[in-house]
C-alpha cells in the first residue's frame, strides 16, 4: 500500500478496471507532455509499468509492485528529444 501512495503523492492518478467493488487490477496514470507513465497492478506480486514517449514504449518493468513502482519512481523526469533517451 505504502508504494500505490506514493505513486499518488508524485502525481499518479489511480483508475480501477473492472466491477468496482471488486476490480481486476488498478491502473496508475501520469503524463507529462509528450511522456505517459502507466502502472497496472494485479496484486502485491504481479505488477507491470511502461513508459510511452512520442506514441513510443521506451521503458518497461515487470515484477512485484514495490519492485516496479521503486523502478517507475526511478525514471528520470528530464526528458530529451534527440535519440529518445529517456
Amino acid at each position: 500500500m505504502t508504494a500505490l501512495l506514493a505513486l499518488v503523492a508524485t502525481g499518479f492518478r489511480a483508475i480501477s478496471i473492472g466491477d468496482p467493488a471488486a476490480p481486476e487490477s488498478l491502473v496508475y496514470l501520469r503524463q507529462q507532455h509528450e511522456v505517459r507513465d502507466m502502472v497496472r497492478v494485479y496484486g502485491p506480486d504481479e505488477c507491470e509499468a511502461v513508459r510511452m514517449a512520442e506514441s513510443r514504449m521506451v521503458k518497461q518493468t515487470v515484477g512485484t509492485t514495490p519492485d516496479v513502482v521503486m523502478t517507475v519512481l526511478s525514471w528520470p523526469n528530464i526528458i530529451t528529444t534527440p535519440g529518445l533517451d529517456i
